[in-house]
């Protein structure tokens, strides 16, 4: 049977997934377009084209242009980062036996986090303004240094501390948390026109991809990774 090319490249991420595995990989490129840089955490330079497949380890920078856009997912729990344009962050982890402790260093702009319930794990998102602790849950950040940062809930709830004051709210489904810099924090329901459009979640098709991951020991396991 004759493989198609998208059908060789996952086939290539897996391999690429199980040969890294036992050393400090964290994340994988699910998709990637437009304007999107990767610098290594030893690397001085950000270099062009981010690519599908491309495994990611602990403090690697993204960073996308105007057009720029990217999907990763986390190797340990399949919870998916949804990288939007003019956007960038540092991805950091820190592996267990069983799980990663993940934060996302988030410099400016805007992402969709889904986020696998964090049994054994921490999963984080710090900005300039605030600090997201998220234990299982769907939402959006947008982040601006000089304005702040606007959350909004889809589903489950993100606990939000403002750096400033340290005053926390809870963001749920459906409802919108902003924190400032200046230490102002408020919750309040979504307006049906303000929750950001994730356009191709709604209109790409779904794909599955099954990634073997095997560690120092020999020991593999697999999970499955829908996407769109």
């Amino acid at each position: 049977m004759k493989l198609s090319y998208k059908s060789l490249l996952l086939l290539g991420m897996i391999l690429i997934v199980q040969n890294t595995f036992a050393a400090d990989k964290i994340a994988l490129t699910l998709k990637a377009r437009g304007d999107t840089k990767l610098k290594r955490a030893t690397e001085a330079e950000f270099k062009p084209n981010l690519q599908v497949g491309t495994t990611l380890s602990s403090d690697d920078h993204i960073l996308t242009g105007k057009d720029g856009f990217a999907v990763l997912v986390f190797l340990d729990d399949k919870s998916q980062i949804r990288v939007r344009e003019n956007s960038e962050m540092i991805i950091s982890g820190t592996r267990s036996e069983t799980a990663i402790s993940k934060e996302i260093s988030m410099q400016f702009g805007t992402l969709k986090a889904e986020i696998s319930t964090q049994r054994r794990g921490d999963f984080v998102i710090a900005t300039p303004t605030s600090v997201a602790s998220v234990k299982g849950t769907v939402f959006w950040v947008m982040s601006d240094p000089i304005t702040g940062d606007t959350f909004y809930g889809v589903s489950g709830s993100v606990q939000v501390t403002n750096n400033e004051s340290g005053a926390v709210i809870v963001v749920g489904a459906n409802q919108t948390g902003t924190s400032t810099p200046d230490g102002n924090v408020n919750v309040e329901t979504t307006s049906a026109d303000d929750t950001p459009e994730d356009t191709e979640e709604t209109t790409a098709p779904v794909n599955t991809l099954r990634i073997q991951l095997q560690n120092q020991q020999g020991e593999v396991k697999e999970i499955e990774v829908k996407y769109r």
